[in-house]
């Protein structure tokens, strides 16, 4: 059954008209997989009550005691030597410390001795410091008794068909041990630790809307012409989507190439990267880290070249002579397959049934078969054990087939996912468009931008004009110490544009932009106390006026946003921001069609930028999560990549590398001239790039991701010192929230229970901790392991935000465990908006997330 998704007509979108700026037609949906009232009655609530109790009890009692001091001392003064004034120094010690008034402090002489109004206050204190003593003997029972309850609430809640489809995904294994544990009598526990990363999968399938998962249905949206400005259903109906994790097809034909028919028969080209420079022909190669390679530029080698370029249909059993060529990898063998297409393994097992050898054909066509049972009744776990069996066959002893997730489950919306009032979200989106300035001078790869202009600068001059692979070859090839070992440092570190400036004579942008960016949160007052920063467009228009050419918005963005409902206007809290251009839009369109929806032309992704040409990479370089359909002007070849159909292509040794002095940056240009602006559009994060991609994209283009997580975004050190408790306050443009409030410390400085102490002791200290500090009890932690370093820390999954209710008990003690390493960095994040402002679906809310994509205007 075919699903129709309406898109919004000129009309509608006309209410998001802007002369800067324009609205894709386009939006997305993501809605978490579960409700949040199932994680809500995770919380001990009963027991937190006594906390509570405790906690301001003892705080009267600590403040009562340190004001009865001074009259008790008077007293005291007054009363001549014997036991009423030996009781009375009791007193006054034991209200002051807290303790219990036991022996001569609580004496009938030394009471007597005291004037009615302090004898009022004692009696006061006294009945109160009862009080705390009865809350600190029934916190243990009342923990004891709602643990046992929310053990069995968890079971209730883990045992949802789709929450075990998908942890079956994520963990197989703890799948099978929670399908033990819903098997066995429901009075059995399971281990401690299986009972903490449940909660935890738990929380993530409730407030967390993680891309692609069966843990997040997703699909696309439509605007409306008025109605609600979030606008929810029933419960949302979804379809589960099968895919073979892409990332498996190069090595499955680079096994395949070693077969003596297979080498024979495949059609060759040109390495894309290969240039002459007179004296050797250089090209990237294919092993690791893509090698700068060179054969000599003799005219055998030449005749070759020229020989498979005019060839209709070049391969070896042709031209055996030129196998060299190919085993350096300055030829290639092209799959017969289109890596983008509908089904690149059934086109492969075709291919082979012509030719093939039979054991390579025969296994191959088992995986196109499994493929094609595993799309069609999806959730069958056999299709995934002979899809694995039959590529072992092929594929050599190795890291060459994923761990798990060989086949990818997506949850998918095929109808419209959610209806967003284009009236209502007019005043977010001009907030987002003056966010989208902001980032110029955020933009985490401008350092790189900056270094490589001056390092074009200083070799050749505002008019020089060289081939882009010359350039990557200079740099690569300056040796230590020069700008060039600078500038080839950060293209190897791919956040070394959130980190201070080097030492070593860096160039004159980077110095001034490393002033710039701290010249911002000063004239913000972003550390200024407070829990909101307001930063109005207008504001942001006059900084932004004194900001070197160099600092240029991005030309298109993708805003990952939840609204926030209140009395008055709309609100959204940015989540995160990627690079536009359809970026976070294009994978989920496919995924909409491939679950039988109909989802709008794929050129309604598109950002049209002028004369610039938007350019990307259409090979699956970084893995599966890259497939998805055009949405750029042309198609950046790269060495051993299938060649994409859909779109013109432009080789990397077409490419050259020109100087602007319009806006003090280098500018790509195809062969015939024209600017060309590189961007990853898929789903790779932009570090697993291969290193001439990710040169290109940070070097001339613009980054993936557009806002780095805001406890990097805004920080001026790398790390807090010990015991340091930084505070960074929310901050908003207009009503748009795009940081939220952040609190940065190292993991030793939280409090964790003491060794011997019971959870009924340290709830209540913890509980004092975070109301010292103004730390929600509902948040959103990293823990970054700083002992290799921070890049590798914010490269690890740890990185990746947890939830954490600390009235969650499972969910509080799994936190605590990630706290092991006190010298760790740990972030934490308000939780904005609470998960339970989220939209309602039916009888329950579920955390929502959508997806916008503004771009600017050609010529803006």
């Amino acid at each position: 059954m075919t699903h129709a998704v309406p898109v919004t007509g000129d009309g509608d979108l006309a209410r998001l008209a802007d002369p800067d700026y324009a609205v894709s037609p386009v939006l997305a949906v993501r809605v978490a997989a579960l409700p949040v009232a199932g994680l809500d009655r995770m919380r001990c609530t009963r027991t937190w009550r006594l906390v509570d109790e405790l906690v301001n009890v003892s705080a009267w009692l600590r403040r009562e005691g340190a004001d009865l001091s001074d009259p008790l001392h008077d007293v005291i003064g007054g009363t001549a030597p014997g036991p009423a004034r030996s009781g009375l120094v009791a007193l006054r010690r034991a209200v002051f410390s807290g303790r219990r008034l036991s022996g001569g402090a609580a004496t009938a002489d030394a009471l007597a001795a005291l004037p009615a109004d302090l004898t009022a206050r004692v009696g006061a204190w006294t009945a109160l410091r009862r009080r705390a003593d009865e809350l600190r003997a029934a916190l243990p029972t009342a923990l004891a008794e709602e643990s046992r309850e929310k053990t069995a609430l968890l079971r209730e809640a883990v045992s949802d068909a789709g929450f075990r489809h998908g942890l079956a995904q994520g963990s197989p294994v703890l799948a099978g041990r929670l399908d033990a544990w819903l098997a066995g009598p429901a009075d059995r526990r399971p281990e401690r630790q299986e009972l903490l990363r449940l909660a935890r999968y738990l929380a993530r399938a409730t407030v967390k809307t993680s891309p692609y998962a069966t843990f997040t249905l997703s699909g696309l949206g439509r605007w409306e012409a008025d109605g609600p400005a979030p606008a929810t259903g029933g419960e949302p109906a979804w379809h589960l989507v099968v895919e073979l994790d892409r990332a498996v097809l190069r090595p499955l034909w680079a096994a395949l190439t070693r077969h003596r028919r297979v080498r024979e028969r495949a059609r060759l080209r040109v390495n894309p990267t290969a240039a002459d420079d007179g004296d050797r022909i250089w090209f990237l190669g294919a092993g690791h880290g893509e090698p700068l390679s060179a054969v000599p530029s003799s005219p055998a080698v030449r005749e070759a070249l020229d020989w498979v370029r005019g060839h209709p249909c070049p391969t070896l059993a042709a031209a055996p002579g030129i196998e060299p060529l190919a085993d350096a990898g300055l030829l290639e063998f092209v799959a017969p397959y289109d890596e983008q297409g509908h089904d690149p393994v059934g086109r492969l097992a075709s291919w082979l049934a012509e030719d093939g050898p039979a054991p390579y054909t025969r296994a191959v066509g088992r995986v196109a078969a499994a493929l094609r049972d595993g799309v069609t009744r999806p959730g069958d776990e056999k299709a995934s054990a002979v899809v694995r069996e039959a590529l072992r066959e092929v594929l050599p002893p190795g890291p060459s087939l994923p761990d798990k997730n060989l086949l990818w489950h997506s949850a998918v919306i095929p109808g419209v996912a959610g209806r967003l009032s284009a009236p209502a979200w007019r005043d977010v989106c001009d907030d987002l468009d003056a966010l989208r300035g902001l980032l110029g001078l955020f933009d985490p790869d401008l350092p790189v931008k900056i270094a490589a202009a001056a390092y074009f600068l200083d070799r050749h001059g505002p008019g020089g004009r060289i081939p882009a692979l010359t350039f990557y070859r200079e740099i690569h090839q300056e040796a230590p110490g020069g700008s060039g070992a600078l500038l080839r440092g950060m293209l190897r570190d791919p956040v070394a544009g959130t980190r201070e400036v080097p030492d070593a004579e860096p160039p004159r942008g980077l110095v001034q932009l490393t002033g710039l960016r701290r010249s911002f949160w000063e004239q913000t007052g972003a550390r200024e106390p407070g829990p909101v920063v307001d930063l109005t467009a207008a504001r942001l228009a006059e900084m932004a006026g004194d900001w070197p050419s160099f600092v240029r918005p991005p030309g298109s963005i993708c805003c990952y946003l939840q609204a926030v409902p209140g009395p008055g206007a709309l609100r959204a809290v940015v989540n995160s921001i990627s690079a536009g251009y359809g970026r976070g839009l294009s994978r989920l369109h496919r995924l909409v069609v491939l679950a039988g929806g109909e989802a709008p032309p794929a050129g309604e992704l598109r950002a049209a930028q002028g004369d610039v040409l938007v350019a990307e990479c259409r090979g699956l370089v970084g893995g599966g999560l890259n497939a998805r359909p055009a949405a750029a002007d042309l198609a950046l070849d790269h060495p051993f990549t299938a060649p994409d159909a859909h779109l013109p292509r432009v080789s990397p040794a077409e490419l050259t590398v020109g100087y602007d002095p319009g806006c003090d940056r280098l500018t790509l240009f195809d062969g015939s001239g024209r600017p060309v602006r590189p961007v990853h559009l898929g789903m790779t994060a932009q570090y697993w790039l291969p290193p001439w991609l990710q040169f290109l994209v940070r070097t001339f283009g613009e980054p993936s991701t557009a806002m780095v997580p805001g406890w990097v975004f805004r920080t001026r050190s790398e790390v807090p010192g010990e015991g340091e408790v930084e505070r960074w306050p929310r901050m908003d443009l207009g009503r748009v929230t795009f940081a939220r409030a952040v609190w940065r410390l190292r993991a030793g400085a939280f409090p964790v229970p003491a060794k011997g102490e019971g959870e009924a002791s340290y709830l209540p200290r913890l509980a004092e901790w975070l109301a010292l500090h103004e730390v929600p009890r509902r948040f959103f932690a990293r823990v970054v392991d700083l002992r290799d370093g921070l890049l590798v820390g914010l490269l690890s999954k740890d990185r990746k935000p947890m939830y954490v209710d600390v009235t969650d008990m499972l969910l509080l003690n799994g936190f605590l465990r990630a706290l092991r390493d006190p010298g760790a960095l740990l972030v934490i994040e308000e939780a904005l908006p609470d998960p339970s402002q989220a939209p309602r679906y039916g009888p329950g809310r579920r955390v929502t997330e959508y997806v916008v994509q503004l771009s600017a205007r050609p010529g803006r």
